[in-house]
């Protein structure tokens, strides 16, 4: 038995050694081939774990996470501040005074003389102007309650029944077109819940609505809103520039919507659709918009040209700064990218009219980026950003062409500000309540319109069957 040869189950077994140079061989070869399987699993777990440790250090100055995720223990507006002087007028000034209103729009003057006579006995002459103090104040208010009778009769001749008609600007339900916009007014400017606006609307004006119809007056208002917003959104087309964002807005027990902005100087439009894919982008700009698209760099605006792009410089500072957060080489890459980029804001501030030394230094870090190979994300960034290299420059040879997106972000942060405090929407109605009511509220804002005034105009104008007014400004 001792001078039998080693099988080779006993020539792979740990507590053996190989009898014969070829077991030697073929026992090193397969430990080289389970040592390269484990190194490439330690590489893809050190990868992981990588992602996941910058993933715990995204706040909002290296993502697009908004400043409100960045928690107690983040950067505020305090620890931001370059100057060391305390906040509020400085010394020495001027200040700033409400003026007097004239005479003629004051309602009521009220005469407050000094006492006849003195503590001494002595009478008290009255002299020189009387010193003006104006009181501003809110009367009680309640709302005006009109009863509409409609009668009916009977012609004496055929028998036809006629029916009594309600004035012009009179609308079948019980709220009456300034009722209906004030209700408007506060699910929108000023982000109140249904409960909220049943609530003030009981307390300030002394109508009891219930909540039920506070969510119908929203879709009134919303029918009434259709034909000026679909104008609006048709206008698109002819801009020569557009800001293009999205953020996600669900739906209870759906979850999937998504509002689109599409924002001009002018006029902004909001979109609730079921998604962010492409096919909903091309639905609201066309499969080849004529505009000039500003947005970030979501993988749905790829279908544009890139010399009809122009790519957000803010979301790329943030992109540079988490590239600058990551160690070795992607990191130098990372803090070379983002002082390149402050450059940029900093040129274009002083009115910069040549950028190819800015552009020459940041496609050569670029280069650098995509060639190295100890980060994998940071070469896929930089790669993409060489893909879209005529985007990043567009503002350079367009003067109305913005270099950032803050246009569209600006826009949305009403509606975030609504999700926020309204959370989900229940129905088709409330999304569109949302999309059109914005759409006014921001067009409006631009235009320096009074939204009021513009939705008592255009609810009028619908309970009448009227042309309402336009969003689009003229000339």
């Amino acid at each position: 038995m001792s001078n039998q040869e080693p099988t080779q189950e006993s020539a792979k077994s740990p507590s053996t050694k190989p009898a014969t140079l070829e077991l030697c061989h073929q026992v090193i070869e397969e430990l080289a081939t389970q040592i390269k399987g484990l190194n490439q699993q330690l590489l893809a777990h050190e990868e992981a774990l990588a992602l996941l440790q910058e993933k715990l250090k995204l706040n909002s100055r290296n993502s697009s996470k908004p400043p409100s995720s960045d928690g107690p223990l983040g950067p505020n507006r305090a620890a931001r501040r370059a100057s060391v002087r305390k906040r509020g007028a400085q010394k020495g000034h001027p200040g700033a005074y409400r003026e007097l209103l004239p005479e003629a729009e004051v309602d009521a003057v009220h005469e407050c003389p000094p006492p006849d006579h003195c503590e001494c006995g002595a009478g008290v002459q009255v002299r020189g102007q009387a010193l003006r103090h104006q009181v501003f104040d809110v009367p009680e208010v309640r709302a005006r309650v009109d009863e509409y009778r409609l009668y009916s009769g009977v012609c004496a001749g055929c028998g036809k029944v006629h029916q009594g008609v309600l004035p012009r600007g009179i609308p079948r339900g019980q709220m009456g077109p300034r009722a209906l916009s004030i209700v408007g007014y506060l699910g929108t400017h000023c982000h109140l819940t249904q409960g909220k606006i049943r609530d003030l609307m009981a307390q300030l004006l002394g109508v009891d609505f219930s909540i039920g119809a506070v969510s119908q007056a929203h879709g009134k208002v919303s029918e009434a809103l259709a034909t000026p917003v679909a104008q609006a959104v048709q206008s698109m087309a002819n801009a020569p520039v557009v800001h293009v964002d999205e953020t996600r807005y669900p739906r209870e027990g759906i979850g999937g919507s998504w509002s689109w902005s599409m924002v001009t100087p002018k006029v902004v439009t909001f979109s609730t659709l079921p998604s962010r894919a492409r096919y909903v982008f091309e639905g609201l700009m066309g499969p080849k918009p004529e505009a000039i698209v500003v947005s970030d760099r979501y993988a749905v605006y790829d279908s544009v040209d890139v010399n009809k792009r122009q790519v957000c410089w803010a979301h790329l500072l943030r992109d540079f700064t988490r590239i600058s957060e990551r160690s070795g080489a992607a990191g130098q890459i990372g803090r070379r990218l983002l002082g390149l980029g402050c450059v940029m804001f900093r040129w274009r501030g002083r009115g910069c009219k040549n950028y190819e030394p800015l552009q020459r230094r940041l496609r050569t870090t670029l280069q650098r980026g995509a060639a190295q190979s100890e980060c994998s994300r940071t070469a896929k960034t930089c790669a993409n950003l060489l893909r879209l290299w005529p985007a990043l420059w567009t503002f350079t040879h367009h003067p109305d062409v913005e270099p950032t997106n803050n246009a569209a972000e600006q826009a949305l942060r009403g509606i975030v500000l609504k999700r926020k405090i309204s959370g989900p929407t229940r129905s088709r109605r409330g999304e569109e309540f949302i999309a059109r009511g914005f759409s006014v509220l921001e067009s409006c804002r631009r235009q320096g319109r009074n939204m009021l005034d513009f939705l008592h105009q255009a609810i009028t104008a619908w309970i009448d069957h009227t042309p309402g007014p336009s969003l689009v400004p003229t000339g």
